[in-house]
């Protein structure tokens, strides 16, 4: 169980958090000015040193993983051939355990039209840092290395070990990826060597994430027949077979999943279903041609309470029962991205040390939430094993991947003494 600290250093890891606020936010600053666009993968080398540099002088080992032109092929087939690289930092305490993970992603979403300010500038107005990437997730990278430093800075020592990362293509997911997903195979992060493993995602700082959505990301053909424009009537029309199919869908089964609610809360509640959409749509190569092929892609939400299995099995049913009622309903199914549902237990040491330190800091009990889409923790709870993995950090889940993102600089102060008071528990005060 977590370490009591005692109010002394909890004041001192406080004071301490305050007094490196300013440099944690210059830090974040210059992280925003690296413009880490996925896709395809924009600056990766730059950030990841950017970020490297930065453990280096404040006393952490420091270890690149740089990913060969096969490598990348593999896990980044989205990625333009562009390098990947990801950072690791490690921190040895008075003992070489128990290890403590935190981890980030350094990409971030294309930027829209429309913003009141240099998306990669940094600007701050009002108490706030704008900037694509300042809440998702560059800030909880800012705030899990200077967590750290603040335990440091208030004159404590810490007895286990503390690891930081920065990874790649955490937006792009994959079964397998370049970043988080790369480290876990590579064994990097591993039952028996990791202890706790905290992703600092935006999930707003008075909640703790246990959890993610499942989610299936694919793509359905519909193959019809061409032919001349003039005389529809000679082919099958794939765009209108597989738009009565959308339709048909649309009425019967989307209001099922609706019925279909999460076991857990979901920050924000409008995603506590599960769900189906229909993204993307391709077909078609003239105006007077009669389409024989056109793929939609989908993205299936699965629930807490669903699986893989049965979930496609449902959309399988779907098509086959169309393909019996229509016989020139003919299609292909695909998938390029799939994940179960991940949950992890409250009652583990890492889960009630961050409730004590929430509770604190806030002044309140936290939220247990799950995320409404999948992310990181994947790796860590599926592949690796690891059950005591937690998403946590600074920032409102409402600014991710929008106009003038941004990120308020108390919710940074505040996950930065959330992050402390945990780690110090957890890793104890030598």
């Amino acid at each position: 169980m977590p370490e009591s600290i005692s109010t002394e250093q909890k004041e001192a890891i406080y004071r301490a958090s305050e007094a490196v606020l300013d440099e944690a936010v210059a830090f974040l600053q210059g992280l925003l000015h690296i413009p880490t666009v996925n896709p395809p993968g924009a600056a990766y080398p730059d950030s990841a040193r950017y970020i490297g540099e930065r453990l280096r002088q404040l006393g952490y080992n420091v270890e690149y993983i740089d990913l060969t032109p096969d490598e990348i092929a593999v896990l980044a087939p989205y990625g333009a051939g562009l390098p990947r690289v990801n950072v690791i930092g490690r921190l040895p305490g008075t003992h070489s355990s128990p290890v403590m993970h935190f981890n980030g992603h350094m990409d971030v979403m294309p930027v829209g039209p429309g913003w009141s300010c240099d998306p990669f500038g940094g600007e701050i107005r009002h108490g706030r840092v704008y900037g694509r990437g300042a809440s998702d997730m560059k800030g909880g990278i800012a705030a899990q290395i200077y967590a750290i430093e603040a335990i440091r800075r208030a004159g404590l020592t810490l007895r286990g070990t503390v690891e930081q990362s920065g990874v790649v293509d955490e937006e792009s997911t994959g079964n397998r990826n370049a970043g988080m997903g790369l480290l876990v195979e590579r064994g990097y992060i591993r039952q028996g060597a990791t202890d706790y493993v905290v992703i600092t995602e935006p999930l707003n700082v008075d909640n703790l994430c246990l959890g993610h959505r499942g989610a299936i990301w694919g793509e359905i053909t519909i193959l019809g027949r061409q032919s001349h424009g003039s005389t529809p009537e000679r082919g099958i029309n794939a765009i209108e077979q597989i738009a009565a199919f959308i339709v048909e869908v649309t009425r019967d089964y989307k209001p099922r999943l609706q019925q279909r609610v999460n076991d857990h809360p979901i920050v924000p509640p409008s995603a506590s279903s599960a769900s189906l959409s229909f993204n993307v749509i391709e077909g078609g190569v003239g105006t007077n041609i009669v389409p024989d092929r056109c793929t939609v892609a989908f993205d299936r939400r699965l629930v807490t309470g669903e699986n893989l299995e049965d979930a496609r099995r449902e959309l399988r049913d779907l098509l086959d029962h169309r393909t019996r009622r229509i016989p020139s309903f003919r299609y292909e199914y695909s998938e390029r991205y799939t994940t179960e549902p991940a949950w992890v237990s409250d009652a583990t040491p890492l889960v009630q040390a961050f409730t004590a330190a929430v509770r604190d800091v806030l002044g309140h009990e936290p939220g247990y939430v799950c995320s409404p889409g999948s992310d990181d923790q994947r790796f860590v709870v599926h592949n690796a094993g690891i059950e005591q993995c937690i998403v946590y950090g600074p920032g409102e889940i409402t600014q991710t991947h929008i106009i003038d993102e941004s990120l308020a600089i108390a919710d940074l102060l505040a996950s930065m003494k959330v992050m402390a008071l945990a780690a110090a528990g957890l890793l104890g005060i030598g």
